[in-house]
C-alpha cells in the first residue's frame, strides 16, 4: 500500500512540474525578461502569489532574481526570498508545498453551495411543474398525448350524437306539445 501512495506521490509531482514548466513557457514567450523592470515586477508578484511549488518554477525564480540583480533593478536585500530556498541571513522556516490561498477557495465554495441551493430548487419547481402537465393531460380525454390519435374523429361522432340526442328531445317536445293542442281543442 504504501508503495502505491509513493507512486500515486510522484505521478502528482510530476504532474505539478509539468504545469509549472508549461506556465514558464507562456511566460518566456509572453514577456520580455531582459528587461529589468518587467523582471523584477514579474518576480515580485510570483513571490508574493506564492505561484510555484516545484524545482521548475524555483529555478526559473532563481534566474528571474539573477537578471535583476545583474541589471541592478534590485539589491540582494531589496529582493524577497525565494520560498524553499534558504540563505545564511534568514532562519529556515517551513514553507507548505501548495500555496495557502483559503480565502479565494472558501468564497468559491460558498458561491458554488449557494448556487446548488437556487439550482435545486429550480429543479424542484420544474419537476412539479412536469408532474402538474402530466396530472392534466391525463384527466382529460383530448390533451397531448392524445393528439395523433383519432381523437378528431372521435369529437365529430360526439358532436354527431349530441345533436341527434338534442333533435331527438325536440321531436319528443314538439310532440308533447300537440297533443296539448288536440285536448284543448277537443275538449
Amino acid at each position: 500500500m504504501a508503495e502505491k501512495e509513493l507512486v500515486d506521490h510522484f505521478a502528482e509531482e510530476r504532474h505539478k512540474a509539468r504545469k509549472e514548466s508549461d506556465f514558464v513557457r507562456q511566460l518566456r514567450l509572453k514577456t520580455d525578461l531582459t528587461d529589468a523592470k518587467t523582471a523584477l515586477k514579474l518576480y515580485n508578484k510570483l513571490i508574493k502569489e506564492n505561484y510555484f511549488n516545484t524545482l521548475v518554477g524555483y529555478a526559473f525564480l532563481e534566474e528571474l532574481r539573477d537578471t535583476v540583480l545583474k541589471t541592478g533593478a534590485a539589491t540582494e536585500e531589496t529582493l524577497a526570498a525565494i520560498p524553499g530556498m534558504e540563505t545564511e541571513d534568514t532562519e529556515k522556516e517551513e514553507v507548505p508545498l501548495i500555496p495557502v490561498r483559503g480565502d479565494r477557495f472558501k468564497k468559491m465554495y460558498e458561491g458554488q453551495v449557494l448556487l446548488n441551493k437556487k439550482l435545486k430548487i429550480a429543479v424542484f419547481a420544474l419537476v412539479v411543474i412536469l408532474i402538474g402537465f402530466i396530472v392534466i393531460n391525463f384527466k382529460f380525454e383530448y390533451s397531448i398525448f392524445t393528439y395523433f390519435t383519432n381523437y378528431k374523429a372521435n369529437m365529430e361522432e360526439e358532436l354527431i350524437d349530441k345533436y341527434k340526442n338534442w333533435e331527438s328531445e325536440l321531436q319528443k317536445k314538439q310532440e308533447q306539445l300537440e297533443q296539448k293542442e288536440g285536448a284543448e281543442q277537443d275538449g
